[in-house]
């Protein structure tokens, strides 16, 4: 057997490669195989030898990318569950599907889900797909536990995976170098997140606007409403990405963090707007994490995502309310000490908490199914 303890399968473009796949493989000496988006769908229907994803049926079915004990699949649809099944029973490895999101919501909470035509069928196949799995690791204990509901309802009869709860974790030498602020330029206030977080909108608006009109730089770090990535389907979501371009002075294109590019974001406040549904309560706190590394104040709903491992006015300020969102930019704009003291808490938390290091134990567990 080759090197590697585990194999990880992604699709390439996910948001948090560098958090639910290269920092836990490394941290588990596990080798990573990336599936590009486009061309994909042909890698894992076709048997081939010239992608990504190679793999034969003829004279016997084989898997040449496989390395280790396990075999680790994010967000898993049917054609990857029947890959991780064939290697299971091929060469006797863990089959773990890891999962980020609750995709079993409502789509109306989810543009993404929605204009990807992800209706219940689409949900049934993916609950399925984690089920067939002998593992799940969940980013959070809400995710973890709402999966083993819906999976204990829709497959009473049948084994159920072993569910685990890996967060998400950093390597404490991946953290960026600051962009710091040239001397008497503006303050920089700003959001980062994708089209799933439109309607995140009516909670930072008025913070944003504030902040505007203060005279700081407002950034948008990802989502650019002047292009939007997913299509604007209502009046109503068009409405929604008319008043992020209101509030954008600045906008940073997406740069994923990975193994080899460093994320660091220009910004002294970093806001963290939540609606609370069911899909925004399968989210986990990596925007708060990267504001924190980047060196900004952090300023959070108060919402149960941030609220676990975030402390009001130690490491962040909590906002219950647009209008709360508002008042804590305010304090932080009108006092820089109260700024400084909040980033210099939020840095050391993540240090001392979210070093991967520290939880590559948990990992190990869902991956391998014992202790190291």
């Amino acid at each position: 057997m080759a090197s590697a303890a585990a194999t990880w399968y992604t699709v390439v473009g996910q948001s948090d490669y560098y958090w639910r796949v290269v920092a836990p493989a490394r941290a588990l000496n596990a080798k990573t195989v990336m599936v590009p988006d486009v061309g994909g769908y042909f890698a894992f229907t076709q048997p081939n030898s010239d992608t990504e994803f190679p793999w034969q049926v003829e004279p016997d079915i084989s898997y040449p990318s496989l390395e280790g004990d396990a075999c680790v699949w994010t967000r898993p649809d049917p054609t990857r569950a029947i890959h991780a099944l064939a290697m299971q029973e091929t060469y006797g490895v863990r089959t773990v599907a890891e999962v980020d999101d609750n995709y079993l919501s409502d789509t109306k909470h989810n543009i993404y889900m929605r204009s990807n035509g992800f209706d219940a069928n689409h949900r049934r196949l993916h609950l399925k797909s984690v089920a067939s799995m002998d593992a799940a690791v969940f980013t959070t204990e809400w995710l973890r536990d709402t999966y083993r509901a819906a999976i204990r309802e829709e497959f009473r009869k049948f084994p159920h995976p072993e569910m685990f709860v890996c967060g998400n974790h950093l390597w404490v030498q991946d953290w960026p170098d600051l962009v710091e602020r040239d001397s008497g330029s503006p303050l920089r206030v700003g959001w980062m997140g994708s089209p799933s977080h439109l309607w995140d909108i009516d909670v930072a608006w008025p913070a944003l606007m504030y902040a505007k009109q203060e005279g700081c730089e407002t950034v948008l770090i990802g989502f650019d409403p002047s292009r939007p990535e997913h299509p604007v389907e209502t009046q109503r979501s068009l409405f929604k990405t008319k008043q992020w371009a209101k509030v954008q002075a600045r906008h940073v294109p997406w740069r994923q963090m990975n193994s080899s590019e460093r994320l660091s974001l220009p910004l002294d406040i970093g806001l963290c707007p939540l609606l609370y549904n069911g899909f925004t309560m399968g989210k986990s706190d990596i925007k708060a994490v990267e504001y924190a590394i980047s060196g900004a104040a952090v300023v959070a709903s108060n919402h149960p995502v941030y609220s676990r491992g975030w402390k009001h006015e130690q490491t962040c300020l909590l906002a219950g309310s647009p209008n709360e969102m508002l008042e804590c930019v305010r304090r932080l704009i009108r006092d820089p000490r109260l700024r400084q003291e909040l980033a210099e808490n939020a840095r050391e938390y993540v240090r001392e908490q979210r070093d991967i290091e520290m939880h590559a134990g948990e990992w190990h567990e869902a991956v391998f199914g014992r202790s190291i």
